[in-house]
């Protein structure tokens, strides 16, 4: 019989950083300088994410973080669906958190010093990458995979105001049918998304946008790996 090369089963360790467990993925030929990119899942959502990342020295990053509607907004809002939780707006202290304690934690633990830092973020976890660009040095690389830009007064703040720190790449996705949605707070998300890119792209920044088959929820560990694949180059 024909040998097959088999995939190398992949290792997640758990750690924990600024009081956060971060589920670290290293794939193969890491190195000390090899990028790292932040992101925000769950262990099982880590698994399917590591699956499908591309086949370069990379480490992902991904921490559990239990209260989205409160870390990763910038600014309060109410909530958008009935039973959920207001907007509590503390994107800003999150992303302090993120690069002045978790990410030195992180890198010092495991003594790396990586050559670029991305934040990749699905949903909320996407406004805030994408609001990172105005608020943090930290991150080099950014990718909103269908993220939250329906968010009130997202256009205006993201056409309105310049960045921390001019992104390398960026990345942006939304599903076709998430403009379906029956609350009319979300129907204008890919306007606002495909905006936001056409904004970078004429600042300067290599910015990738596609439109993925779906709502918001589908396939999210292949649409985050396509980010992934664009954010390596």
């Amino acid at each position: 019989k024909e040998n097959i090369a088999m995939p190398k089963p992949i290792s997640i360790r758990t750690l924990e950083a600024a009081g956060k467990i971060v589920y670290l993925v290293e794939t193969e030929n890491c190195q000390a300088d090899s990028p790292l990119l932040l992101t925000f899942l769950s262990k099982r959502e880590t698994e399917e994410l590591a699956a499908l990342l591309p086949a370069v020295p990379l480490r992902l990053a991904a921490v559990d973080e239990p209260d989205w509607e409160a870390s990763f907004t910038p600014w309060p809002a109410p909530r958008a669906f009935k039973g959920a939780a207001d907007f509590g707006g503390g994107a800003d202290d999150y992303l302090a958190m993120l690069e002045q304690r978790l990410l030195p934690q992180l890198e010092a633990e495991c003594g790396i010093s990586p050559v670029w830092r991305g934040l990749a973020g699905f949903s909320l976890a996407g406004l805030l990458a994408a609001y990172a660009a105005y608020r943090s040095g930290a991150f080099a690389r950014l990718a909103a995979v269908s993220a939250s830009l329906w968010f009130d007064g997202w256009s205006e703040f993201a056409a309105g105001h310049a960045f921390h720190t001019p992104p390398q790449r960026a990345y942006f996705s939304v599903g076709d049918k998430e403009k379906n949605s029956r609350n009319p707070r979300l129907a204008c998300v890919e306007d606002n998304i495909r905006a936001t890119a056409e904004c970078w792209r004429q600042r300067g920044v290599a910015t990738r946008f596609e439109l993925n088959l779906g709502g918001h929820v589908a396939e999210v560990a292949q649409r985050m790996a396509r980010a992934v694949g664009w954010l390596v180059g």
